[in-house]
């Protein structure tokens, strides 16, 4: 069982949990900087003071976009270096940001949850599990503030030549450029709703591109 969501707080404005370890060799949580809600960070776990496993933060779950935890892509699922049954009673745990050595949770025991290697058979479950592309415009509910940001920072026509060239990979027509500018000037439809439209499209139907998440370089609404 994961714990309940509870953002731990410190100085440095660091957010994260260590939820569990798992039957099959896995540590769980999720970390994040709330002053850069898209870069992801390298994480350590450490376990009575020994690094047992090191990685990311950039899997993306919905329960903690719906908290919202960050924008929610900021779990992680690490292999731990050290066999399980060695660490079930082991203590105190720390989670760290690997880079600087900052801690952004402890505790005096991890919860163990039992678990199932998945094995993935197909391209569409090799796709869903890649932490680098969205499955879906939904998975970028949380990201409207940053969206509304760029705007901000940059204007209505530059998010829209960013939306098209993200979502269908190609310039915006002056049409559409007309269209949505209203729609955001008088507060009819969002960005994250301009986003969902050009994914609707037949000609995004048509030739279906793979997204890159928030977390990753190629995310152009910086």
């Amino acid at each position: 069982m994961r714990a309940p969501l509870t953002c731990w707080i410190i100085q440095t404005m660091l957010h994260g949990h260590l939820d569990s370890i798992t039957s099959v060799g896995y540590v769980e949580g999720w970390a994040y900087d709330s002053e850069n809600l898209t870069h992801a960070l390298e994480v350590s776990v450490l376990a009575a003071g020994t690094e047992v496993a090191w990685g990311l933060a950039h899997r993306f779950r919905q329960d903690l976009m719906n908290a919202p935890c960050g924008i929610g892509w900021c779990a992680f699922r690490l292999r731990l270096e050290a066999p399980i049954e060695s660490l079930r009673t082991i203590r105190p745990w720390r989670l760290l940001e690997r880079s600087s050595g900052r801690e952004i949770h402890a505790n005096n025991g991890v919860a163990f949850s039992e678990d199932v290697e998945v094995a993935l058979t197909s391209v569409e479950e090799l796709t869903q599990a890649d932490p680098t592309i969205i499955s879906g415009i939904w998975q970028l509910r949380c990201c409207d503030g940053l969206l509304m940001q760029f705007i901000r920072q940059h204007g209505v026509d530059e998010f829209l030549s960013a939306a098209y060239a993200y979502v269908l990979g190609r310039p915006a027509d002056e049409d559409g450029l007309a269209l949505y500018s209203r729609h955001i000037r008088h507060a009819t439809l969002g960005p994250i709703g301009i986003l969902e439209a050009l994914a609707d499209s037949d000609e995004f139907a048509s030739r279906v591109r793979k997204l890159p998440a928030p977390n990753m370089p190629s995310f152009p609404f910086y």
